[in-house]
């Protein structure tokens, strides 16, 4: 008797953990059903505009195209960048995103008369440099629209979705104002020494770099402000003398600073130099960050004249320097390899400085990007690199 009656709480229990899982997916199936609607119609608002991005990026990896490579013209190609699941590629009159399997997901037209573009992890910024609109947008849909009250200079957006947006001022020498993910102001920085020309937010969106720059006795220097991005509080400034041609955030810790003779590793916590690699009197071509090494292209002017490529570690320990035979114009670090884009060749190099593979690229070459391993642009395609075998 008692064997049945616990038989009979056994199945009561285990048809209303049924029930409530059936509800439990009606209720999943609704809030996806209406979230898709309001997506699509457009009708979203910052409150969903998280979930609008990850319904982006599925769509992006489910949309099956050909593969790789893409035939199409890519002659006019501005700026090409991984945008989370998607590849953007913009032009002079359009914003296009690729999906990893080569399928035209998202082509949106724009009338901007100098675009240029910064790409995040699910989003990226959209802006006409000189002028006052900004936009940003998914591999769907554009998201939000902005006006500066003064002409943009430069915009980066972060993995966190938090923008920063140099521009001019009518009261100082320029202003960077920080947006929060769903576009609300979050607080305006102003210059008052040298003039803003860059910005850079680490991926948190925690910290603000700002790169300046003024004339000191006939000569460019530049200052370069380190702000809580949290608070819009100055914690300091480095006085680097030369300009800085590139920064990124390598971490939330770690500032990179790349100059025309030397690439620098900052302590962003303590106000410090870390390390410093010199190029020995030669300039800068090209930088490449991946998640553990950081590979620099450094030479003559000349496209005839060779160039050395040094690979190194995050603590800029060096693992190897090699010299090819022309200038360098780009560089990609993927699956253990490190790519050289030259001007008719790219190279292939395990981290072990082999060099494993020259391929012939002509002139149509435009740039490498890291997405899904890497690819390869040119005027004509867009093809994935193949990764030689090591011997």
């Amino acid at each position: 008797m008692s064997e049945k009656r616990l038989s009979r709480k056994e199945l009561a229990r285990r048809n209303r953990k049924q029930n409530t899982k059936r509800k439990n997916l009606r209720s999943l199936m609704i809030v996806v059903v209406t979230a898709v609607l309001l997506y699509f119609t457009g009708l979203y608002g910052a409150s969903l505009a998280y979930f609008g991005d990850f319904i982006s990026s599925g769509m992006t990896i489910f949309q099956i195209g050909k593969g790789f490579p893409v035939q199409a013209d890519f002659s006019d190609t501005l700026q090409s960048q991984e945008m989370g699941t998607g590849l953007a590629v913009l032009s002079p009159d359009s914003f296009d995103v690729w999906s990893p399997t080569g399928k035209n997901v998202f082509a949106y037209s724009h009338t901007m008369q100098q675009p240029v573009m910064d790409t995040a992890s699910k989003r990226a910024v959209l802006y006409d440099r000189g002028s006052t609109t900004l936009k940003v947008l998914n591999g769907h849909n554009v998201l939000f629209q902005q006006e500066m009250e003064n002409s943009i200079i430069h915009a980066e957006i972060s993995d966190s979705n938090r923008i920063a947006v140099t521009t001019r001022s009518a009261s100082y020498n320029g202003e960077v104002t920080v947006f929060n993910y769903n576009m609300k102001q979050r607080f305006v920085w102003y210059c008052a020494t040298g003039f803003p020309i860059s910005s850079t937010l680490s991926d948190s969106g925690k910290t603000l770099a700002v790169n300046t720059v003024q004339t000191v006795n006939g000569l460019l220097t530049s200052n370069i402000y380190l702000i809580n991005a949290r608070d819009g509080v100055e914690m300091y400034s480095i006085s680097s003398g030369s300009y800085p041609l590139k920064m990124q955030f390598i971490s939330d810790s770690k500032l990179l600073i790349a100059y025309q003779n030397r690439i620098v590793l900052w302590d962003v916590k303590n106000n410090t130099q870390l390390s410093s690699f010199d190029f020995g009197g030669n300039t800068l071509q090209s930088v490449a960050v991946s998640a553990g090494y950081i590979a620099v292209a450094y030479g003559g002017l000349s496209r005839q004249q060779a160039s050395q490529i040094t690979l190194l570690s995050k603590e800029f320990e060096e693992k190897f320097t090699v010299t090819v035979p022309e200038k360098i114009s780009d560089l990609s670090l993927s699956s253990s390899r490190l790519y050289a884009l030259g001007g008719e060749n790219l190279y292939e190099y395990d981290y072990s400085a082999l060099l494993l593979n020259t391929v012939n690229t002509g002139a149509l070459a435009k740039s490498l990007v890291d997405y899904n391993g890497t690819l390869l642009i040119t005027s004509t395609s867009v093809s994935k690199v193949e990764k030689t075998k090591s011997r």
